[in-house]
Order: C-alpha cells, then structure tokens, then sequence
C-alpha cells in the first residue's frame, strides 16, 4: 500500500478531488454528502407516515390502556427507525440513479 494522497475526478460534480477516496461510484464525498442529506428528507415522510398509522392502530385496539403500553411504544419507535432507515436507502439509489445536482459549497 502506499502512503500518496488519493486524487480522482468526481463523475457527479466533475471536480478534481486530492486527498479523500471516491465511494464505489466515483463520487466525492461532497456530492454524497449533499445526496444522503437529501434522501435523509424524504425519507422522514414514509417513516412518519408509519409511526402514524401504528399510533392509530394502538389507539383503534385500545392498546394504550394496556400493561406492555410502554412496550408497545418501543415497538413503534423501533419500527418507525427501520421505516426511516429503509426509505433513506430506497430514495438514496432512486436519486443517485436519477442523477444529482453537484454540491453547492
């Protein structure tokens, strides 16, 4: 291995990067940052859409009255990290495939 600072072109932004390694793509880590922040919010919408409908159903089979309420709870926070975590990987390939803007900054 040796020791020289990694150097590529960006296949996203096109700039010429020193000093940091391109992810198995070819992107910089500015364009993939810029990337996982936007999945990031779109996938909040699923996952709240989930936490919601489970809310709902705790509330529909009375479920909140239980003993395990706070069980049930953790269930549902558990469940709506996973929503959020798979929707962030969905809409991470379904925009990179899209083609994304460059990094502003």
């Amino acid at each position: 291995m040796s020791d020289a600072p990694e150097s590529f072109t960006c296949r996203n932004c096109g700039h010429h990067v020193t000093g940091e390694k391109a992810d198995h793509v070819g992107w910089c880590k500015g364009c993939r940052t810029a990337l996982v922040k936007r999945s990031s919010f779109w996938a909040a919408i699923p996952a709240t859409v989930v936490v919601g409908l489970y809310l709902w159903m705790l509330g529909y089979f009375g479920l909140f009255r239980s003993v395990f309420v706070i069980v049930w709870i953790a269930l549902g926070a558990a469940l709506g990290w996973v929503a959020f975590k798979v929707a962030r990987r969905v809409f991470f390939d379904v925009i990179r495939s899209r083609g994304v803007k460059p990094p502003t900054s």
